[in-house]
């Protein structure tokens, strides 16, 4: 099958599942201080919002290589489908912390699900052209997280908007989730229980995840505090940082959508080499010119160049691996799950010890653990295949 062999409802529902999701992913961050001020949170709790939705991933994506196997893809969809929407409608209608706190977590637990489900459907329907398929889910991803700090932007400040962000967005999913019964999935390879779960031995699907665990923490080591950086360098003030974000996710988006044909001409490894290798070439650029000027410009080629590696570094896996295309999908999500506990504060530390104007050099040490990782998973896939 190709990476067009999906019906045009099923890739309706996959796209716009990772669109949603990319979407609430951005959003929330800018909306923060209208939450806070409306229900009179500290800085504290209104960060427990992203621990909340953490923690519902993470209990999902503990379970997620035997739920694909228990429910299939279909009810993982509709479950997951579901959980975010009442999760979005929950904060949505808020009084006060604590049930804010429990719509999170169910929006955390839908997006990890439909993360599984979306995921593995693309790749049982793709068994040649991984790179490409992938690449373009991932690209609905961005294309959402350039919309949602705008969707934030247009509608924060109306009075109560920030409730009706939630609420208005969170009917997406439930349409999803009305749809789902009716969709044809796409066949998953033919495996015995053992078969699927015998990649839990392999060390290539831990080091793969353990590369992709680093590079989540570059990705976001600029989605996260790029604005805070922007805000603080001198002759940065013309442009918002909120505006300079989503040209980042645009670069970003951008690249998702063009990369993932070159990930199959050029083979999975050569094309993350060359990547993680740009990567590293703007970082030390960064470092060395940090003019504001110079600084966007290197951002905005950092987005582009970064764009691939993650579809990309689950394609090399699972393609490795297709038999058990749920586990691997599982696996990975949990530690790319894992980085918003990691990383973020992390660089928060740094930035603490040095001032957020180092953020060039923590990009740039970040890197290079990257270089590493993936050296090692490179390694490993090619003894995996012999």
């Amino acid at each position: 099958m190709n990476a067009f062999s999906l019906s045009p409802a099923v890739s309706f529902a996959a796209y716009g599942g990772f669109l949603i999701i990319g979407v609430v992913a951005a959003m929330v961050g800018p909306l923060v201080p209208f939450v806070r001020a409306d229900l009179g949170l500290s800085y504290a709790e209104a960060g427990l919002l992203f621990s909340a939705q953490s923690v519902g991933a993470l209990a999902v994506l503990l379970a997620g290589g035997w739920l694909v196997h228990a429910l299939g893809k279909r009810r993982i969809l509709f479950a997951g489908a579901l959980a975010f929407a009442v999760g979005m409608v929950l904060t949505a209608v808020a009084p006060e912390f604590w049930t804010l706190m429990g719509g999170n977590v169910l929006i955390g637990a839908g997006m990890a699900l439909l993360d599984i489900g979306i995921s593995t459907l693309v790749i049982d329907a793709n068994r040649e052209g991984k790179g490409k398929a992938l690449g373009l889910l991932h690209f609905f991803f961005g294309a959402g997280a350039v919309l949602g700090p705008l969707v934030a932007l247009t509608i924060g400040h109306v009075p109560g908007g920030w409730r009706w962000a939630f609420g208005v967005i969170g009917v997406l999913p439930l349409v999803m989730a009305l749809a789902v019964p009716f969709l044809k999935m796409p066949p998953s390879p033919e495996a015995t229980i053992g078969q699927k779960f015998a990649v839990y031995k392999r060390p290539l699907l831990w080091l793969g995840a353990i590369a992709l665990f680093v590079y989540c923490g570059v990705e976001w080591g600029v989605g996260a505090w790029f604005p805070s950086y922007w805000k603080a360098i001198p002759g940065a003030q013309s442009l918002d940082p909120a505006w300079a974000t989503s040209l980042f996710w645009l670069t970003f988006a951008v690249g998702r959508f063009v990369m993932g044909p070159w990930a199959d001409r050029w083979g999975f490894v050569r094309f993350l080499s060359v990547s993680i290798a740009a990567t590293l070439a703007v970082c030390l650029l960064w470092v060395i010119f940090p003019h504001p000027l110079a600084a966007l410009a290197w951002v905005l080629v950092f987005g582009f160049v970064i764009a691939g590696q993650y579809p990309t570094f689950v394609a090399l896996v699972s393609h490795v691996f297709p038999r058990s295309s749920g586990q691997v999908t599982s696996v990975l999500s949990i530690f790319a799950a894992l980085v918003s506990f990691v990383w973020p504060p992390a660089i928060g530390a740094w930035a603490d010890a040095r001032g957020i104007e180092a953020l060039p050099w923590a990009q740039l040490v970040m890197t290079l653990l990257l270089v590493a990782t993936a050296a090692v998973a490179f390694v490993a896939e090619k003894r995996t295949r012999g």
